[in-house]
């Protein structure tokens, strides 16, 4: 594990959630005045570029530690809860969005449902694939006797394994890269708008929801 980078990522996820509660205050005023389309997609884009930011600082912090990614170590209780190989199952977060996208017309409805498949067949293989990866490595190390050293080739074996699990959560994230700009190409710029909005109220409703867990009344032992 590098800590170094680990500790860099979380400062620079530290940053970007400002960032991010900061673009949904410009989107939701945005959305209740008369705007113009051409800076509503400058919003739009800008809110895109913020997502892709993350991706990019999720890469570099798998490198480091991909366990430290793969299981949301950074986000708070209630976002882990939701955990699907290092992020939201973008299957879900397009449930998420779907109701806040209406009225949308008929062939937008069918893109949506499209992608909305097609998703969860991406994301289907990629389970079975961490689950059959999972199998591989108990089976390895249960092969392997450490007490004696004879079990250092099964090790050796097993750390080759895990550095599989970097492309998974490599995969798993393209995944919700790709769901952010298809779900955006078939949208509207107003659409999109709304979209971006929703998401970033999703994800701060599940931290605030962290925050009131943390801090409920605890009854005495």
């Amino acid at each position: 594990m590098d800590s170094a980078g680990v500790t860099a990522f979380e400062m620079e996820y530290g940053h970007w959630v400002e960032g991010q509660t900061s673009h949904i205050c410009e989107l939701r005023n945005a959305l209740s005045t008369p705007i113009g389309d051409l800076e509503l997609r400058m919003l739009v884009e800008s809110g895109m570029n913020q997502y892709f930011e993350l991706f990019s600082m999720k890469a570099a912090a798998a490198k480091a530690d991909v366990f430290y990614v793969m299981y949301g170590l950074w986000k708070t209780s209630a976002e882990r809860f939701f955990m699907w190989i290092g992020g939201s199952r973008p299957s879900e977060l397009l449930k998420v969005l779907k109701p806040h996208l209406l009225p949308m017309a008929e062939q937008q409805v069918l893109e949506v449902c499209n992608l909305q498949q097609s998703f969860q067949q991406a994301e289907e293989a990629l389970s079975q694939g961490i689950d059959k990866l999972q199998q591989t490595l108990a089976e390895t190390v249960g092969a392997g006797q450490l007490i004696d050293g004879s079990g250092m080739p099964h090790i050796r074996i097993a750390l080759e394994n895990l550095e599989a699990l970097l492309t998974f959560v490599d995969q798993a994230d393209h995944i919700r890269l790709e769901t952010l700009r298809q779900m955006f190409r078939i949208l509207t710029v107003r659409q999109a708008a709304r979209g971006l909005l929703a998401l970033g109220e999703y994800f701060e409703r599940l931290r605030a929801l962290s925050s009131l867990w943390a801090t409920r009344p605890r009854e005495p032992a």
